[in-house]
C-alpha cells in the first residue's frame, strides 16, 4: 500500500513553516499551496539584498555574514527563478550586476565565498582561507553552474562575454571531469541540465556525465538523495534514480518529527562555534528541509485528499 501523509501531519508541517519557519520560506509554501503571491515571496527574499545587488545575511543560513556571496547570491536567483520573476525587476537586475563583478574571468567561474565570511558567524566549512578554491572543486559546478543555470533564465539582462567566459570555462571542466563526486556539485550540475538554454555541444556531455553520476551515488550519503535528480516525476533524471524513489518517499515521510517538522542532520549543526548562531541556523534550516519535503510529496502525489 502507497504510504501518504495524512492531512493532519500535513497541517502540522504547514504550521512548523509558518510558525517556526522563516518569513520567506512561509511564503515560499504558500504560493506552493496556491494560497500566497509571487510578490508576497519576493518581498521576503529582498530583505536578504545587499545594495551591491549580492545576497547575504543568512539566505545560506550556515553563513550568517552579512556580506554578498556566490553561493548565497545562488540561492537567491533559485528562488527569483522559481517566482518566474521579470527579467527586468530590480532585484534581478542587481543581482546580476553583482555577479558581473564577482565572476573570476580567468578561470570562469565564481568563488564560493569571499574573506568576509568572517564578519559573522558561520560554520566551519565555510571558513575562508587562500586555498578555498581546492575544497569546493575550484568552485566548477557549485557555484558556478547554478549561477549560469539560472542566467539562462535572464539571458537578454546578462552581457554574452559573461556567459561566453563561464560557458568556456564549462567546456574545460566537462572534458576533464569523468565522474561528479561532490553531492553538492551534483547538485547544481542537475539544475544546470535542468535548465533551458544551455547549448548542444554543452548539454550532451553534461547529461552523460550527469548520469555517470547519478547512478553509483551512495544512496545512504545523508548530503544527498534521489529529489535532488528527481524533484519530481517527470524530471530528465528520474529514470536513473527510479528503484531508489519509493523507499525515499516512504521514508521521507517517516521522517517528520511530532513537531511537524522535518529534522536537520545532527552532523551539520555548529552550535559549538557560536551556540546563538549555530543554534538559529539549525532552526532556519528547519524551515527549509520542512517546505522542501512538503513540495516534494506534493509533487508525488504522497499527500492524503
Amino acid at each position: 500500500m502507497t504510504k501518504l501523509l495524512t492531512k493532519a501531519r500535513f497541517a502540522a508541517a504547514e504550521a512548523f513553516v509558518c510558525e517556526q519557519g522563516r518569513p520567506l520560506d512561509a511564503a515560499l509554501l504558500a504560493l506552493e499551496l496556491g494560497c500566497g503571491s509571487p510578490d508576497d515571496a519576493l518581498a521576503e527574499l529582498v530583505a536578504f539584498q545587499n545594495g551591491d545587488g549580492g545576497f547575504g545575511h543568512a539566505l545560506e543560513p550556515d553563513l550568517a555574514t552579512p556580506a554578498s556571496s556566490a553561493i548565497a547570491t545562488s540561492i537567491g536567483l533559485r528562488i527569483l527563478t522559481g517566482l518566474e520573476t521579470p527579467a527586468r525587476r530590480p532585484t534581478v537586475v542587481a543581482a546580476i550586476d553583482w555577479l558581473a563583478q564577482a565572476l573570476d574571468g580567468e578561470a570562469g567561474v565564481w568563488p564560493i565565498v569571499g574573506e568576509d565570511v568572517g564578519l559573522a558567524p558561520h560554520a566551519p566549512w565555510w571558513t575562508w582561507s587562500d586555498d578555498v578554491a581546492a575544497g569546493w572543486n575550484g568552485f566548477r559546478f557549485n557555484p558556478t553552474a547554478e549561477i549560469l543555470a539560472h542566467l539562462y533564465r535572464f539571458r537578454d539582462l546578462v552581457p554574452p562575454l559573461m556567459i561566453a567566459c563561464v560557458e568556456a570555462g564549462l567546456r574545460r571542466t566537462l572534458a576533464e571531469t569523468e565522474l561528479i563526486e561532490s553531492p553538492y556539485d551534483l547538485k547544481c550540475a542537475i539544475r544546470l541540465a535542468e535548465s533551458e538554454g544551455l547549448p548542444p555541444d554543452l548539454a550532451r556531455p553534461l547529461d552523460g556525465l550527469l548520469r555517470r553520476s547519478i547512478a553509483p551515488h551512495d544512496p545512504a550519503d545523508a548530503h544527498t538523495s534521489p529529489f535532488d535528480a528527481a524533484s519530481r516525476p517527470e524530471s530528465p533524471f528520474a529514470d536513473v534514480v527510479d528503484g531508489r524513489l519509493e523507499p525515499a518517499l516512504t521514508a521521507l515521510i517517516a521522517a517528520q518529527r511530532d513537531d511537524g517538522g522535518w529534522p536537520w542532520n545532527p552532523d551539520w549543526d555548529w552550535s559549538f562555534v557560536d551556540k546563538s548562531a549555530g543554534g538559529a541556523a539549525v532552526k532556519a534550516w528547519r524551515g527549509v528541509v520542512t517546505r522542501e519535503a512538503l513540495e516534494t510529496l506534493l509533487a508525488y502525489g504522497r499527500v492524503e485528499s
